[in-house]
């Protein structure tokens, strides 16, 4: 019999490859080991760079129909999967008999000879569960994990060569050339991986081998245990045969897997040293070197990135594709995209193709007519593709056409039929432009700027270009403007950032100042049922001062789409949320528009702070709930002589930062094993996101087994919500972060105890006075997790043990709920009703008319 072993990786993972390939040679001196090169050929690192291979098969030496195209249609990842069918074929072809693939992240710690048994037994194929038990644990991986994912793990197959495998090989085969995609969840497609859960049925020669010691990894550490003896590391009480690396984060050895929170180094002794042991391992066998070469299938012929976006058009818009798509893709995901009217084409292919994957973006530009599509352009040239991973060549594109779109509109000899707005808004492109062009072509004139106080700076600033007219006029209409604010931003949307607005306005209007609001709540696809603020509705500001209500990331489309003329002659405020210490740099373009920031919180103030020269104040948010609200335990279903838990959440609102699993954690620590405590967990969610249905589905299977958990995932009116929150005893919140935390301030106005994680914005009203603040320790933000992604960004991690046992003390001591409850409303009352916010904004607004008035002295 010829055995062979093999693995596949690309260039920057050839140390993986590398150490595998000692370890599996090691036991196995009867295998052929063999490495597959997903990537292009190369000269500059040397003749013989894999010694522990006794053979090697380049990409485009396997039998594939179309090299370049298969190269572009998937990305890194997804090749290294897709070639998995078509290098055993070719192996077989070669005259191996039996053929065991290992991907490059595994380390062989012994002979494989439950397999090999197997094999010789008659099996004609081996494959190992990801889980040999049932896993109901609240967070991921569990049951649900591998019913998206599959359930068996493809980092490990073993073939012997039979017709019926052959045939089942070309099969899986003519799957993967064009579904070996990661972006396919829903469709139950998971790259190579999926497919395999037909094997067993397809293939009569099976063994699923249940052996403990195989395949272990983070997904299954909940049933096997790691062991350290003097001469092994044993599973169970045997002996390990191989462990999967998977997520490993090179370099950092704090970090068991990245694709999860649940396990650390530090959770078991040997699983610690088992992972020093691995990057010592990688170090040896060249992670310096290799792990910066960079993939030859990853850049555009002209040397430019490939964003994975570009391979989803490629792949799902326009295969069959005549060409070199390395060549030729660029220029076609400049086109204009087939949305109408686009002007000027300034939605481009790849564009569009982001805002289809994004329900943040299809929610504030929903892209049905110009003006809207024409905003979203400005978002993607001004920061937002860079987010998104996009290379700069895509933007400027957009931003030339935009150009373009401005000079379509000008008349001879520079004369203009279009209204003020719109010439408001190409005059301020151009000054911004000239403005940026000035500093960056002299560098002694922006060290000089950079030399002068940022408060002499900006009134200096604001004087020569901004400023240059009589006072309170707005020169776009001629009409005189009054004194007081013009809030501008989405009155009626029932979001957290309408209710904002509204909240601010109710503060405004106890200190009896003048004020008029906006509508430009297109950006906005939520319901628009709120119409507390209509009677205050203007066609346009017409206030000496503008708020506007929205976060940084809408400011530029926000100023944009309502006129930037608005801003001329006014002294402009934004008011916005946000969740994380580090604000986005891209930001920093449109709050040049301002001349203040007010922040909600104090962890808000500080990040803009940090990221910005502009002024910064804090305006606290009032929280004002009507007294008459009544609980109603019947309508919620909630047991009447229960302590009652509340967890509410939006599922549009990011489920990593709202942290639904630590409360799922916390309660089961707290109440799983006693199901004769009387208490109750009201979950009530709403909104939409890809993960939804699994915590959902693993919500309700939770209460199906333990009546005491409530789900409620319908769209409640405010008054509901404040009903739902009367009828509950404590609110609970194990966010990861929040801006402000609107459902604990409220719970807190009605005299409700609050669990919350003591970080970001709710540290603002939430102590040990007021309430229960649950220590953490700071993580990193991963890059799927939130929007805007920049490195470095932290948030925190709540301790479940201890929120667990709050809970647990707060279920049998219903006098200390009410008694901190009370504590709680007397200090919202004191600090966050309106009226008292209504001070502070009023003798803001004094300081603001002072600076206003030495203004005119320039």
């Amino acid at each position: 019999m010829r055995n062979a072993f093999f693995t596949i990786s690309s260039w920057n993972y050839l140390h993986y490859s590398r150490a595998l390939a000692s370890s599996f040679a090691r036991h196995h001196p009867d295998f052929s080991c063999i490495l597959a090169i997903a990537d292009t050929r190369r000269e500059d690192l040397g003749s013989d760079v894999f010694p522990e291979f006794d053979a090697h098969i380049f990409f485009d030496d396997l039998d594939l129909p179309d090299h370049r195209a298969f190269s572009f249609r998937y990305d890194v990842m997804e090749l290294n999967t897709a070639i998995k069918p078509t290098v055993f074929r070719q192996l077989f072809a070669e005259g191996f008999d039996r053929v065991i693939y290992l991907d490059p992240d595994i380390l062989a710690y012994r002979r494989f000879d439950e397999i090999l048994q197997a094999l010789d037994e008659g099996a004609t194929s081996v494959l190992t569960p990801h889980a040999l038990a049932p896993n109901l644990h609240s967070e991921s991986p569990n049951d649900l994990t591998f019913m998206r994912s599959g359930i068996y793990n493809l980092g490990f197959l073993a073939l012997a060569k039979t017709d019926e495998t052959s045939a089942l090989l070309e099969w899986w085969e003519t799957r993967l050339r064009n579904e070996c995609v990661s972006n396919r969840l829903s469709d139950g497609i998971f790259v190579d991986q999926k497919f395999m859960d037909l094997w067993p049925a397809y293939c009569s020669g099976t063994h699923i081998l249940r052996d403990p010691a195989y395949n272990v990894a983070y997904w299954n550490l909940d049933t096997r245990t790691i062991k350290k003896t003097s001469e092994r590391y044993e599973i169970n009480g045997f002996p390990l045969a191989f462990f999967h690396f998977s997520g490993i984060t090179p370099g950092d050895r704090s970090v068991l897997s990245k694709h999860q929170q649940r396990w650390k180094p530090t959770s078991n002794e040997a699983l610690g040293g088992l992972l020093v042991d691995y990057h010592d391992r990688l170090e040896d066998f060249g992670a310096s070197r290799f792990s910066t070469v960079p993939y030859g299938f990853g850049t555009f012929s002209d040397g430019i990135d490939i964003p994975n976006l570009a391979r989803i058009v490629y792949r799902e818009k326009l295969e069959p594709f005549e060409g070199d798509p390395f060549a030729l893709m660029p220029d076609i995901l400049d086109r204009p995209a087939d949305i109408n009217p686009n002007p000027g084409g300034v939605v481009t292919q790849l564009a569009h193709a982001l805002w289809t994957t994004r329900r943040d973006l299809q929610s504030y530009f929903p892209l049905q007519e110009g003006r809207s599509q024409i905003n979203y352009a400005d978002w993607y040239m001004s920061g937002g593709a860079k987010s998104a991973g996009i290379p700069s060549r895509f933007t400027k594109t957009v931003t030339k056409r935009i150009r373009q779109l401005d000079a379509s509109r000008t008349g001879p000899n520079g004369t203009t039929d279009v209204s003020a707005k719109e010439a408001s808004v190409i005059a301020t492109r151009v000054a911004r432009r000239a403005y940026r062009t000035l500093l960056r072509a002299q560098p002694h004139i922006r060290w000089l700027y950079r030399m002068v106080p940022p408060a002499r700076r900006k009134q200096f600033l604001d004087a020569v270009f901004r400023r240059a007219w009589p006072a309170s006029v707005d020169t776009t209409t001629q009409t005189t403007l009054a004194p007081g604010l013009s809030l501008i931003g989405y009155p009626f949307s029932e979001t957290g950032v309408g209710e904002a607005m509204r909240s601010l306005a109710r503060s405004i209007e106890s200190a009896g100042i003048n004020y008029d609001v906006t509508n430009f709540d297109e950006q906005v696809l939520s319901s628009h049922r709120d119409r507390a603020l209509t009677h205050r509705i203007a066609a346009r500001p017409s206030k000496t001062v503008n708020v506007f209500c929205v976060n940084a990331d809408m400011l530029g489309s926000t100023i944009h789409g309502v006129g930037v003329g608005i801003l001329k002659n006014r002294y402009n405020i934004v008011r916005p949320f946000w969740e994380l210490p580090l604000i986005y740099p891209q930001w920093l373009d449109s709050l040049q528009g301002v001349d203040e920031i007010w922040a909600p919180t104090a962890f808000v103030r500080d990040a803009f702070i940090a990221g910005t020269n502009h002024p910064v104040t804090h305006i606290p948010v009032a929280i004002s709930v009507p007294p008459d609200i009544e609980a109603n335990r019947e309508r919620f279903q909630i047991p009447k002589d229960s302590t009652a838990f509340l967890f509410a959440f939006d599922f549009s609102s990011y489920p990593d930062r709202k942290n639904p699993d630590a409360v799922l954690q916390a309660y089961l620590r707290a109440f799983g094993q006693d199901r004769n405590r009387r208490i109750s967990l009201v979950i009530k969610t709403m909104g939409n996101s890809p993960h939804k249905r699994a915590i959902l589905n693993s919500i309700r299977g939770l209460a199906q087994t333990d009546k005491r958990v409530v789900l409620i995932d319908e769209v409640l009116t405010r008054t509901e919500t404040y009903c739902l929150t009367k009828s509950c005893d404590v609110f609970v919140s194990l966010h990861r972060s929040e801006g402000f935390g609107l459902g604990i301030a409220e719970a807190m106005a009605m005299g409700k105890a609050v669990i919350s994680t003591d970080f970001s914005g709710s540290k603002d009203f939430v102590s040990t006075q007021t309430g229960f603040p649950i220590p953490y320790r700071l993580i990193s933000v991963e890059p799927d997790q939130y929007p805007y992604f920049i490195e470095g960004q932290k948030w925190a991690d709540p301790d479940i043990d201890e929120a667990a046992r709050v809970m647990a003390q707060l279920a049998d001591n219903i006098e200390a709920v009410t008694a901190v409850g009370e504590r709680a409303r007397t200090y919202m009352a004191a600090v966050h009703s309106p009226e008292v916010v209504g001070k502070v904004i009023a003798n803001r607004l004094q300081d603001i008319q002072g600076y206003r008035n030495s203004i005119s002295k320039y």
